[in-house]
């Protein structure tokens, strides 16, 4: 929600709540490891992926290419667990 409401928030204010939303699925991250929870903690890695990408979108310049980066990590990490043959759909 924090994600939605910041896509829908200009300026700064925006950009703090997309600053929660990104805190929120790392505070998240600690809880649902890829050892315990792998369903969860791949789910939330794509989620932190999407709002991530958002903030590259609207950040200029280098700091804005190093979000394009941790979100594209983000994707990638949780596909270790949405592999094509365990979980086709997430996967694609």
């Amino acid at each position: 929600m924090l994600q939605v409401q910041g896509e829908r928030t200009g300026g700064a204010a925006g950009v703090a709540l997309l600053d929660r939303s990104v805190a929120a699925y790392e505070a998240a991250l600690r809880v649902y490891t890829e050892t315990a929870s792998p369903i969860q903690w791949a789910a939330t890695q794509n989620n932190l992926g999407n709002v991530l990408q958002v903030q590259g979108e609207r950040t200029g310049g280098a700091a804005g290419v190093a979000l394009l980066d941790r979100s594209a990590a983000a994707y990638e990490a949780a596909l270790r667990v949405r592999t094509e043959t365990a979980s086709p759909v997430e996967w694609a």
